[in-house]
């Protein structure tokens, strides 16, 4: 049976002592361990860290690694630059591309976009949750909302950055081009990019890309885009 595994904010030895309590509610009270049970813990050096419960009260718990092992963590560095889009959908796209390896995640205002109210703690929670369940060894940072411009201002030489929209050419035609390169992936909001978007983007020298000759909710671009350049 696999075990369990959670992401903890501290150095991981060959004991440790995990006094979050919220952690260790989750522990007692959801998963019904008890002292001599064992779990999992990573926090993104790239080990996952076997450890058996010696002690466990209600504001700590005490453990021994009894395994390490390297974990999964992604090789390309990978910048989802989403448009804003209703909370519901934006969560979900960062559960997503969390799982298929995305690095950063930054929220960005487009010239359609509505100011959404995004929860920004809510959002760390989702992308660590899936970061446990998908066997990955570190969680993907998430910055927060930024206008277009200024993230397109902060782009160095070494970056690469790439814009989706129906009327461009084929992502797969270039999918190999793209390979190992730190790419900034550029999805709109709901309506699509606005001609000022396309505009800064063009200015920029931005590479536009399509996914195909439907129209796709966001969410399911931003999906769609991190599959194609991360499988």
């Amino acid at each position: 049976m696999r075990l369990h595994r959670f992401y903890v904010l501290q150095p991981l030895g060959e004991e440790v002592v995990i006094d979050d309590v919220s952690l260790i509610s989750q522990w007692t009270k959801v998963f019904r361990y008890q002292e001599g049970d064992f779990v999992v813990l990573f926090n993104g050096d790239g080990y996952d860290n076997c450890y058996s419960l010696d002690t466990i009260t209600k504001k700590s718990c005490s453990l021994t690694r009894t395994k390490q092992s390297p974990s999964y963590i992604p090789q390309q560095t990978i910048t989802l630059c989403l448009s804003l889009i209703k909370k519901d959908n934006f969560e979900l796209a960062v559960q997503k591309a969390t799982e298929l390896g995305v690095t950063n995640v930054i929220p960005v205002l487009s010239s359609r976009s509505e100011k959404k109210n995004l929860s920004f703690e809510r959002l760390g929670k989702i992308a660590i949750e899936a970061s446990e369940q998908c066997m990955r060894g570190n969680v993907p940072a998430i910055s927060e909302i930024q206008d277009l411009s200024s993230v397109l201002l902060s782009l160095t030489e070494n970056q690469t950055a790439i814009y989706f929209d129906m009327d461009t050419e084929a992502l797969l035609s270039k999918k190999e081009e793209l390979k190992n390169k730190d790419l900034f992936v550029f999805i709109g909001p709901e309506g699509g990019w606005g001609p000022e978007d396309l505009a800064l983007m063009n200015q920029y020298s931005v590479s536009g890309y399509s996914l195909g000759k439907t129209v796709l909710r966001a969410e399911t671009a931003a999906i769609a885009a991190c599959s194609l350049l991360t499988i």
